[in-house]
């Protein structure tokens, strides 16, 4: 979101004459952005100065709203207005709002040179100190009720039960799993006592730790699960990379465990034992940590795993959606074949548009590849209808086939094996008709949610998702 329609949404907020579209808008930026969330608290302080001193806001208690209510605590049941003459006293005039749209976009102005005191008392509730709250589902905490944005220090988190997403400042990523016990002690060090979580580590947080009751996990750049039950027995499974492990509280050599590969230890036991690698504990906290918030319908997450081949994975009931390349640095624009929301009826190969360089970016691939193969005229082949939600905006998708291969070197699992086979969405054909809904492709006007309506025959159907990486 742009400045403009920042502060279009805020001014909107603070006159209380928001709906519930744009709330929804305002919120998630909040919550994507902590910078916003200070800068949203300082424009609603400095129009709490100016209601004191000149009333520019005609809104009621617009102020005294956003103070106990702002719209990064969630705790809006439904938006301003209404109906009737109630809706109307509520309605701010046009000179009001223009007033008001000047004095806010002033204030931008200064606060993007100025370094404004600590006067929200607020603040430390929601900026981040360590760790942010960037996404929940279905989550009960055990003490406190936690909403979207609010910041962790040093202390201990009870989830009871759902999924938790904390993002930290150095840029690791955390999705717990309740019933889980998580104890944050610093940007790079956490004691997980129960439960499972999952983690994405970048280069910036290499030496990322998590403490268990047997096992102290170090990470050396990478993606990982670990799983703590309620005698401290400790598995560790290796998405990605590799991590050092060894015994709590023992002077031990680490032990290196590659990608691939698992251990498992109890506590005050004598050794570290491999085990088999299986992720299916991991299912549901891995895909929320990777960057995917929701898969609907017949939308199947793929594992994590060294074995990535993703043309050799045959499911005729299911659209299978690969997590790929994150942190990509866009040194050249990239070429793709949408960037704009909206249907899309099998995905023209020439409407290539590009994404700006000095974007960074991360990838998904998304297949439809039913078993076997059915002819041209078999009206009962494999069609498949899902839907999948991502926490970044989609700035491009790639489906034609000359691209996907194009893209693969940059874009492409390391390890994946994508074959020759024919790739993509097919372009119309002559006889189809047009409100077939073959191939149909909906990319949401937040650009978020793809929606994909898919049908294949011979043909291998293949979409590269690309979404933003910045904050």
């Amino acid at each position: 979101m742009n400045e403009e329609e920042f502060l279009r949404l805020t001014t909107l907020y603070l006159e209380d004459a928001i709906d519930a579209g744009d709330l929804d808008l305002l919120n998630r930026d909040l919550a994507n952005s902590p910078d916003r969330v200070r800068q949203f608290n300082d424009l609603r302080l400095v129009t709490g100065l100016i209601n004191e001193h000149g009333r520019a806001v005609e809104s009621g208690n617009a102020a005294d709203l956003a103070t106990n209510c702002p719209p990064e605590s969630g705790c809006f049941d439904s938006p301003a207005g209404g109906s009737g003459a109630n809706a109307e006293s509520h309605l701010p005039s046009r000179r009001a709002t223009a007033i008001t749209l000047a004095v806010l976009a002033t204030a931008a102005s200064l606060l993007l040179v100025l370094n404004w005191p600590d006067t929200d008392p607020q603040r430390d509730n929601v900026a981040p100190g360590i760790a942010t709250l960037a996404y929940t589902s279905h989550a009960r905490w055990g003490s406190e009720e936690r909403v979207l944005g609010d910041g962790f220090g040093k202390g201990k988190l009870h989830l009871e039960v759902g999924l938790a997403r904390l993002d930290f400042r150095n840029g690791a990523t955390v999705t717990l799993q309740g019933p889980a016990e998580f104890e944050v002690l610093s940007t790079d060090r956490t004691i997980l006592s129960s439960g499972i979580l999952t983690a994405s580590i970048p280069e910036s947080a290499v030496g990322f730790e998590v403490v268990t009751p047997a096992m102290d996990v170090v990470d050396l750049g990478t993606a990982f699960g670990v799983s703590v039950g309620a005698d401290g027995e400790t598995d560790v499974c290796v998405f990605e990379g590799e991590v050092e492990v060894s015994r709590s509280a023992s002077e031990d050599v680490p032990q290196l465990v590659r990608e691939g590969n698992a251990v498992r230890s109890r506590p005050k036991a004598d050794t570290i034992d491999s085990v088999d690698y299986s992720t299916e504990r991991y299912e549901d906290a891995w895909p929320v940590t990777s960057g995917v918030l929701q898969a609907t319908g017949l939308m199947k997450f793929v594992s994590p795993g060294p074995e990535f081949v993703p043309g050799r994975y045959e499911d005729s009931d299911h659209i299978l959606a690969f997590p790929e390349r994150s942190r990509v640095l866009l040194k050249s624009d990239l070429k793709v074949n949408v960037t704009e929301p909206g249907q899309y009826i099998r995905v023209r190969r020439h409407d290539k548009q590009p994404i700006a360089r000095g974007r960074v970016i991360r990838s998904y691939l998304l297949q439809l590849n039913p078993i076997g193969e059915f002819t041209r005229k078999e009206a009962d082949g494999a069609r498949v209808i899902g839907q999948i939600t991502f926490d970044r905006p989609i700035l491009g998708l790639i489906g034609g086939t000359t691209l996907l291969t194009r893209t693969d070197e940059l874009l492409g699992h390391p390890l994946g094996d994508y074959g020759d086979n024919g790739r993509g969405i097919e372009p119309t054909r002559p006889d189809d008709m047009a409100d077939s809904g073959r191939d149909s492709v909906t990319l949401s006007h937040d650009r978020r949610t793809l929606s994909l309506d898919l049908s294949a025959s011979s043909a291998l159907d293949q979409i590269r998702v690309v979404v933003s990486e910045e904050q």
